[in-house]
């Protein structure tokens, strides 16, 4: 079959390799779409980020079948102890593989495993026209919901559970900076959860006007400055849930002009502000100003929580992209024919702007 494989950073080519075996737990997967995310892009070029130093020792021992963690597959075969899925399944993965011995997994807290297997850094993605996977971290994709938006949906599961950590009750007033994929998933989630104004902050024009055909109330940073904004729409109280969608290099978590110090100043008093985008490198925090204003940094956790009986963030995150009550197929704008449209996708995905993008590429293999 054919697949990518990483040769070093920035290197890559299309290889004949072996169909690929399963074991007992696990399921074969024809691969149907694969979208790349920002930083399965951005650790291609060698940025050291998260992930990083999983991505350079594989490299170090060789080329490496690497990333392909957004994906939408068909079960074609399943393993002798997998009664969850069966041939004909359409699959996406959003979860990650705890380890299942270390304190954590064995005290029912797996969600804070020291030791999970991630999909596309660990483990070989779906970046090639099969993969073999454990079932656990996999979930079916609904009748109603496209291959397309399955491919889209693992960002929506994350904010599904980032989400959850929030803490937003009815009535609250919510402020996202930033409409990237998660960003605008997590604000359409907040509006579902019962905030009665959720204020989204962005720069690209054709974002916040698909944010207002949603419900949000956009403001746009170029002409406005967001956090006096959002001052003066909640009476000079503040949101009460900021979510910082941004992420990326930021040098002042709590002064200045960085994403993460708007959130921080735009939260009321006692407010809580929610860490969805990966900051990369440090920075530097005065934890007087989170204190004086009692304010709740969250940084959620990843993974696949289960809600209850056969319900999990996965499942319900393709359950309402199928009742149409949160929108992703806005954000697939591009697909590429082919896993040989790889290194293309990655130059869209991360120049966006240059493409008239709004989301990753997606690259199609049947």
């Amino acid at each position: 079959m054919d697949a990518v494989v990483c040769e070093a950073f920035g290197e890559a080519r299309v290889e004949d390799v072996p169909m690929p075996s399963i074991g007992a737990t696990d399921v074969l997967v024809e691969v149907k779409r694969v979208q790349l995310s920002v930083t399965e892009c951005n650790l291609y070029h060698g940025e050291e980020i998260a992930h990083y130093e999983t991505v350079r020792d594989r490299l170090d021992g060789g080329s490496a079948r690497l990333f392909g963690h957004e994906f939408c597959g068909e079960v074609v075969e399943v393993g002798d102890e997998v009664a969850s899925f069966e041939p004909g399944d359409r699959v996406y993965a959003p979860g990650k593989i705890p380890c299942g011995e270390c304190n954590y997994c064995t005290s029912g807290r797996a969600l804070h495993c020291t030791d999970k297997t991630y999909i596309g850094y660990d483990i070989p993605g779906a970046l090639a026209e099969y993969v073999s996977l454990p079932a656990e971290p996999l979930c079916r994709v609904p009748e109603g919901v496209s291959d397309a938006e399955a491919a889209a949906m693992q960002p929506l599961a994350s904010s599904v559970l980032c989400l959850r950590d929030a803490g937003i009750e009815q009535g609250d007033i919510v402020a996202v900076v930033g409409t990237g994929v998660m960003g605008f998933q997590s604000a359409q989630l907040a509006l579902l959860q019962g905030a009665s104004d959720v204020i989204v902050v962005d720069i690209d024009p054709r974002k916040l006007d698909i944010a207002a055909r949603h419900g949000l109330s956009p403001i746009d940073a170029t002409s406005t400055d967001a956090v006096t904004a959002v001052r003066e729409r909640t009476g000079g109280i503040g949101a009460d849930v900021v979510i910082e969608a941004v992420g990326g290099d930021q040098d002042h978590g709590t002064d200045g002009s960085d994403p993460l110090a708007q959130a921080v100043d735009m939260v009321t008093r006692g407010g809580t502000v929610l860490q969805v985008g990966y900051i990369i490198g440090d920075l530097t925090v005065t934890p007087r100003t989170l204190r004086s204003k009692s304010v709740d940094w969250i940084n959620p956790v990843s993974g696949l929580l289960t809600l209850g009986p056969g319900r999990t963030t996965g499942t319900l995150a393709a359950r309402l992209v199928e009742q149409g009550r949160i929108s992703i197929d806005d954000y697939i704008t591009h697909e590429l024919s082919g896993l040989d449209s790889f290194e293309r996708a990655v130059e869209m995905t991360l120049h966006k702007e240059q493409y008239g993008a709004l989301g990753p590429a997606q690259i199609v293999l049947s």
